[in-house]
């Protein structure tokens, strides 16, 4: 008779063996689902859209799951503007989800359809798709706030890209309240389009009043604030207030130099704008200073904020009196602006 101690020991044995076999059989059978995850989070779109596509064809996920990869595959194909297909693909989750009587799906489903409507500039289906996943929301008592929330932001884009922008602007605080990080997100988000569309009044009242509780919920140093204030400095310029635009841009620098882990990218875009500005006050010294710290990054980039760059240097040597200079500098953007496609 085999002793407690030696069954103990077996098993103990048994379980060290069976274990990476076990691991390996349940990463074979995930391994569409996770190498999917690992392509969304690295950005590769079609890589994702490929696996996602794969694990929908096995047939062994639940109705839930299913749905959930529906969503996926539709997010994916959207940010590869294959929007027809993922207005297709958002459409069948939606109608999967009412088959099986899941509301709060049906809801996402239908939130989903409604950014990809939004991508179409198909603002009043866009509306509608909306106002249907409010409806849908309070109908089941328990309604999912932050979906609510981005409702809200989207159908504020709806409604602003059909030139309602009264009804617009009350949307902002619907959700959470006049003074929510999510209300100043989407004062953020309404201030871009303003700008976006030249009403420069509304969106820097939006951006003013999004960066106040930015500050307040996170900081003057946060992505959040430094986003706004960007958007803000840069319908200023657009307004043709140079000198408040100034002034935001190098708050915003300032800003930047103490971000931990901030965007270099945004950084030199805000040097080149502030020195093109500099420029036409006559700060030539200063802008100069700018666009050689600008320029040493973009150098390695290309793409039109170097051409842009370079434009500028070339007014900044024009101004100092260096006029072969400045004819070389704009060449070598003419040179880049004709290497981009068409």
């Amino acid at each position: 008779m085999i002793s407690i101690t030696r069954l103990f020991r077996l098993g103990v044995r048994l379980a060290a063996w069976a274990t990476p076999h076990v691991k390996e059989w349940h990463r074979q059978r995930n391994l569409n689902v996770t190498e999917a995850e690992r392509h969304m989070a690295s950005r590769n779109w079609s890589e994702a859209e490929n696996y996602l596509c794969l694990a929908l064809n096995e047939h062994r996920h639940g109705t839930k799951r299913r749905m959930e990869l529906m969503l996926q595959l539709a997010d994916v194909r959207r940010r590869q503007a294959k929007l027809d297909q993922a207005a297709e693909t958002a459409q069948a989750a939606n109608k999967l989800a009412g088959q099986s009587r899941d509301l709060a799906m049906c809801s996402r489903a239908l939130a989903t359809l409604a950014d990809v409507q939004l991508d179409q500039k198909k603002f009043a289906e866009a509306e509608q798709t909306i106002r249907e996943v409010e409806a849908m929301e309070i109908s089941r008592g328990a309604s999912d706030r932050a979906l609510l929330a981005q409702c809200s932001q989207k159908l504020g884009t709806a409604l602003l890209n059909t030139g309602r922008k009264e009804e617009a602007a009350t949307l902002s605080e619907q959700a959470f309240g006049p003074n929510h990080e999510q209300t100043a997100r989407s004062l953020s988000q309404l201030g871009a389009l303003h700008r976006q569309h030249g009403d420069h009044e509304a969106a820097q009242r939006s951006l003013r009043r999004a960066l106040d509780i930015h500050r307040s919920a996170s900081g003057a140093h946060s992505n959040e604030s430094t986003e706004a204030l960007y958007h803000l400095a840069a319908s200023l310029e657009e307004a043709g207030d140079i000198q408040a635009a100034t002034d935001e841009y190098e708050r915003m620098l300032r800003l930047k130099e103490r971000q931990v882990g901030g965007n270099r990218d945004e950084t030199t875009h805000v040097q080149v704008r502030l020195a093109a500005l500099y420029v036409k006050a006559g700060r030539v010294g200063a802008a100069r200073e700018l666009l050689t710290q600008a320029i040493g990054l973009l150098e390695r980039q290309g793409g039109p904020l170097f051409a842009e760059a370079l434009e500028v240097f070339a007014d900044v040597e024009d101004h100092m009196g260096h006029t072969a200079e400045a004819k070389q500098w704009r060449e070598r953007a003419m040179e880049i602006h004709a290497a981009r496609p068409s």
